[in-house]
């Protein structure tokens, strides 16, 4: 899981690979969401465990602007 970063400092490459490994990780997890048997709350922890862990991997490195905080939360929600 190798981090992305631009000779300026810059992350905003790294956060669209982020974002791009965590839709990978969402749909592969395509019959969780579609399942009938699992609990709402039971699939949101699957989310965090699964989707957003991938997401924020390395971002405590991360300096974060105003438009990589909002791609983020465009994700998330």
């Amino acid at each position: 899981m190798g981090s992305i970063v631009a000779e300026n400092g810059g992350i905003s490459r790294e956060v669209i690979a982020r974002i791009q490994k965590a839709r990978g990780s969402f749909s592969k997890q395509r019959r969780v969401w579609l399942s009938k048997s699992l609990r709402k709350d039971t699939k949101i922890r699957i989310f965090n465990a699964c989707v957003k862990s991938v997401l924020l991997y390395g971002c405590e490195t991360w300096l974060v602007t105003n438009e990589i905080q909002r791609k983020i939360q465009t994700f998330v929600e």
